[in-house]
């Protein structure tokens, strides 16, 4: 029985070129061409000594017909030919439902004891599923592999590998090893994010290739030059580049990156260097706190992540979130740029030691208690704060305040509500007869004065004559129980309208009277002089 099957990498001194049996891998290629010239040297590594079974997509390079065909003297099918008993090519259908239930079709094929499969798989179709999907996916397949003593080698590629790798690292449970096979460099590198032998494990290992005629090998002394280029990377920083406000790299330890997404795929190679991602708004907070939890989790507690707020947009919960995702430090707005590279001075030396759930969904799941966003109807607005209340997972956080606000004599409150812009998820309003109702999530009491004034076009003072605010949970339902039994409105706001201020029309002059003369007489009685 086959104690382990080899890669056909040749030069390999250590175990990294070998599969262990009964083990899942998996290696993601940049092109179909690398693809299958990567499975044709595995195959003939294996020199027909064990039985080889390969799973090749709809659309192949074998049964093609078109100038892509494989040539006849290529080594998937000349070792088809050489070795008939041993080697079995299978062929499965496209789409997500026929992705889904490969693992059951691979379970029912027959397969001898100590065998090697070899699966082909497109990136797209991991890209059509979910996170859970592919974890189900993954352990069904590895499960059905192992019932029949066989190692199972994934080979993907296509566009969207390195969206298909960011997804790999939450099962490395179940993946023994994980590398990259990059063609599109010279020279061609051969990337180990993660590889299982029999005597221990390797990681964040790059060693360059030299093409040879079927497949390739490792560069002689390629693994020490490999290790120089991932060795102690503590002193380097690695930052978006909007982040330094138009300065250019301020030494020879920064390397700055256009977008949050180029600095994620070069951070995924790094061990402990910095990492510091700008957040332009708030609608960018989810994206980058996958991008965080995705560090965290590959990369380890070595990692320094740090955000710095471009615009005065994020809210407490919003740091919060970025904090349990695995961010060491996030920066707020106001900080200067001086303060902010002191403070990067301070975070050196350290290491992440909080806990950072596996899945990603359980923290943003919390993050809001609602997703509405702007002007509800009075009876929807009621139904969302009676859902707010239900969420389970902010069973011990305040959700938000309620507020409510009177308008002033001759603003209706739909005037009013044209003035307000909401701008974040989980900001919502609604409109009565004569007060207009604000509830601010995730809120901070000491905050409403300056949160108002951020959100009225207009001086509050000068729009509201009074307000009144809930904060307290109790407090806040009993209000909108209130407002829930209050008979519907007899025109019901479809939306804001529009707010004009009065014109101020001039101050009228008092009429002048013309001056009369007077001629002053002896006696009592004035003398009036009449024009003739």
């Amino acid at each position: 029985m086959a104690l382990s099957f080899s890669l056909g990498m040749k030069q390999f001194w250590n175990g990294l070129g070998q599969m262990q049996a009964q083990g899942l891998y998996w290696v993601n290629t940049d092109s179909q061409e690398a693809a299958y010239r990567l499975s044709g040297q595995i195959l003939e590594a294996q020199r027909g000594e064990i039985p080889v079974s390969l799973f090749f997509p709809q659309h192949n390079l074998i049964c093609s017909d078109d100038k892509n065909r494989l040539a006849d003297d290529n080594i998937l099918l000349t070792h088809l030919h050489k070795y008939p008993r041993q080697t079995f090519y299978y062929q499965h259908a496209e789409g997500k439902k026929a992705f889904l239930g490969l693992p059951a079709d691979i379970n029912r094929l027959p397969a001898p004891p100590a065998s090697l499969m070899i699966l082909l798989l497109p990136a797209v179709r991991c890209q059509e599923v979910k996170d859970k999907q592919l974890s189900r996916w993954l352990s069904e397949i590895q499960s059905g592999a192992n019932s029949k003593g066989a190692t199972l080698l994934i080979i993907c590629f296509g566009d969207g590998i390195n969206t298909v790798k960011s997804r790999l690292h939450l099962f490395h449970h179940n993946i023994y090893g994980l590398a990259d096979l990059k063609t599109d460099v010279n020279p061609n590198q051969w990337g180990i994010s993660w590889w299982h032998d029999s005597l221990g494990a390797e990681a964040n290992t790059l060693y360059p290739l030299i093409p040879r005629t079927n497949g390739w090998e490792i560069q002689k002394d390629g693994a020490s030059s490999a290790s120089a280029q991932t060795g102690d990377d503590q002193w380097m920083l690695l930052a978006e580049r909007s982040l330094l406000e138009g300065a250019p790299a301020l030494s020879g330890r920064w390397f700055l990156f256009d977008g949050n997404d180029a600095l994620t795929e070069r951070a995924t190679h790094a061990r402990s260097a910095t990492v510091i991602f700008a957040l332009a708004g708030n609608d960018e907070v989810e994206v980058l706190a996958r991008q965080i939890h995705l560090l965290r989790i590959q990369r380890g507690n070595g990692l320094k992540i740090v955000v710095r707020e471009m615009n005065s947009s994020l809210r407490y919960v919003d740091q919060r979130l970025l904090q349990a995702c695995g961010a060491n430090l996030v920066v707020p707005h106001a900080a200067r740029l001086s303060n902010f590279l002191t403070l990067l001075d301070d975070l050196q030396n350290l290491t992440f030691t909080r806990h950072v759930p596996q899945d990603i969904d359980v923290l943003l799941d919390s993050r809001l208690p609602t997703h509405h966003k702007g002007y509800l109807p009075l009876p929807v607005f009621c139904d969302v704060m009676r859902d707010i209340w239900d969420h389970a997972a902010l069973a011990t956080e305040s959700r938000g305040i309620l507020i409510s606000l009177r308008s002033a004599a001759g603003i209706s409150p739909q005037q009013a509500m044209s003035l307000c812009s909401l701008r974040r998820d989980g900001d919502i309003l609604t409109v009565t007869e004569r007060h207009l109702y604000l509830f601010l999530s995730n809120c901070q009491v000491s905050d409403v004065e300056n949160v108002l004034a951020f959100l009225f076009n207009l001086p509050v003072k000068e729009v509201f004559s009074s307000q009144t605010f809930w904060s307290h949970e109790l407090d806040i339902q009993t209000e909108v129980r209130r407002l829930a039994a209050k008979p519907p409105m007899a025109n019901p706001v479809s939306e804001a309208q529009p707010f004009v201020a009065h014109k101020s029309e001039p101050l009228k002059r008092a009429p002048v009277h013309q001056p009369v003369p007077i001629t002053l007489a002896v006696s009592d009685t004035p003398v009036i002089n009449t024009p003739e």
